[in-house]
């Protein structure tokens, strides 16, 4: 930690007014304060998203696959996301709690440094090896010629995404959570029409998303610097060292580092089920880009809950409270389970309505009826594993989740996902029963360690 900062402050110093303000409510009453702008927030992300894909999807199964493919590898930019995000929620929320402002702030300019170095590394990787990558996916050379603009342009852009992404994680983990929401509403009111426009009315073909994500990108990015700047739930960037403190990054990294092999062997992990679904043929294969697309209305709320409950357990260890921390993950639980039930019966019920929301070729939705309609069952173990594994990273306890990671996408999902796909011959609905499959697994792991109560030994 920063020594000058702790100097500076109290040594036994009250949480911040946020902070305390949250813990006088009843935990499930907290989870739900936080988690709603987080849903709406996911919700409306992912419609954003969604509707570039149905402007998309008009231009033919090709134009999908492509698109698709570009989004599949930017996954590779989510460890850096996700393990810089995550080592900032635990500390900043920990630091609120205590009180600790000055310490969050710094943990908070550290964390966007990194954010932006990492973001233009890997921006020029994707630029220079965008077609070697996409061949390695097993996409086609129809499908890579399309693709390789598209991942090159998005890639280069995609540091705005990363700063973008680690300032609305320390703005939530301080508490709070609309601000996050009103960015993500922004980010929708710009993109899609700026996909419209690139897309159906100059008609420059599916590198209008890459133009109508980048250029959206950069706006959100310097606007959330910009609320950062001038502070939000007593929490700002503004003043303070900008340099490198590489005592306080280390503190970050032993955090992050985890979450970011997780994160690293979660996208690996991704890439081969694209895959598997490129070896089924191009339609199979935007078929698979489209059942994740409805899928992300399932899960995109219980990330808000996850968002909640790495908060609210972070600031109640930091307030000394270990039995409210345990209390807030499961009140996030129960209320992540109820929607994603909901949402996975939807998604048996109905599956060719809502492939057909996304293309018109019958093609493409009868090769991904029976992958949604069988991933639906899977929707329930989605709640316990975002909200649960939020919680346990809110605590700083990144290593049991990257055990399960591997044990589950190595051990379980992959092996199970090829052997129903291509031996038993059930195609791309294989592919995702092996994936539902894996969902139960590892929700049940995660549910074992929360309640074995070792997360709150972690140091923070």
């Amino acid at each position: 930690m920063s020594s000058t900062v702790e100097a500076a402050e109290e040594a036994t110093p009250a949480p911040s007014a946020r902070a305390a303000e949250l813990a006088a409510l009843h935990p499930q009453r907290a989870a739900l304060e936080l988690a709603w702008p987080g849903i709406i927030e996911n919700l409306i992300a992912a419609a954003g998203q969604a509707t570039i894909f149905v402007f998309v999807g008009q231009l033919g199964a090709v134009s999908t696959a492509a698109v698709g493919a570009a989004f599949q590898f930017l996954f590779l930019m989510f460890p850096v996301w996700r393990s810089l995000a995550i080592g900032t929620m635990a500390h900043v929320s920990r630091r609120m709690g205590e009180g600790r402002a000055g310490v969050a702030s710094d943990v908070t300019r550290q964390s966007i440094i990194l954010g932006a170095l990492f973001g233009v590394a890997f921006g020029v990787a994707f630029v220079v090896f965008a077609a070697p990558l996409l061949r390695l996916l097993g996409a086609n050379d129809e499908v890579v010629s399309v693709a390789v603009p598209i991942l090159a342009l998005m890639g280069a852009g995609s540091v705005f995404q990363t700063v973008w992404f680690i300032a609305a994680s320390a703005i939530r983990a301080a508490g709070d959570s609309r601000t996050p929401m009103w960015l993500a509403i922004l980010s929708v009111c710009v993109t899609v029409p700026l996909a419209f426009l690139f897309i159906d009315v100059l008609r420059v073909g599916p590198i209008g998303a890459a133009y109508a994500v980048v250029t959206n990108s950069a706006v959100i990015c310097a606007l959330s610097l910009y609320l950062l700047w001038v502070g939000r739930a007593d929490l700002s960037i503004r003043g303070g060292v900008w340099g490198l403190d590489f005592d306080l990054i280390r503190s970050l990294f032993s955090i992050s580092l985890p979450s970011a092999a997780e994160s690293v062997l979660f996208s690996v992990g991704i890439l081969a089920l694209s895959g598997f679904a490129f070896r089924l043929g191009t339609e199979s294969s935007a078929a698979h880009q489209i059942v994740n697309q409805v899928e992300s209305f399932s899960f995109l709320p219980c990330i808000g809950f996850s968002g909640a409950a790495s908060a609210l357990v972070g600031q109640a260890l930091g307030m000394g409270d270990p039995q409210r921390a345990f209390r807030s993950g499961w009140a996030a639980v129960r209320m992540a389970f109820l929607w994603s039930t909901i949402a996975g019966v939807v998604f048996m019920v109905v599956p060719q309505f809502l492939l057909g929301i996304f293309t018109n070729d019958e093609h493409v939705i009868d090769a991904g009826v029976g992958a949604l309609a069988v991933v639906g069952i899977g929707q329930p173990a989605q709640a316990v594993i975002f909200t649960l594994g939020g919680a346990l990273r809110g605590a700083g306890d990144t290593r049991f989740p990257l055990i399960a990671t591997f044990v589950n996408w190595f051990v379980v999902r992959l092996p199970l996902a090829y052997v129903l796909a291509f031996p038993l011959g059930l195609g791309l609905t294989g592919v995702w029963a092996g994936i539902a499959a894996d969902y139960f697994v590892r929700a049940g792991l995660l549910a074992w360690r929360f309640n074995s109560g070792a997360w709150q030994r972690v140091r923070v």
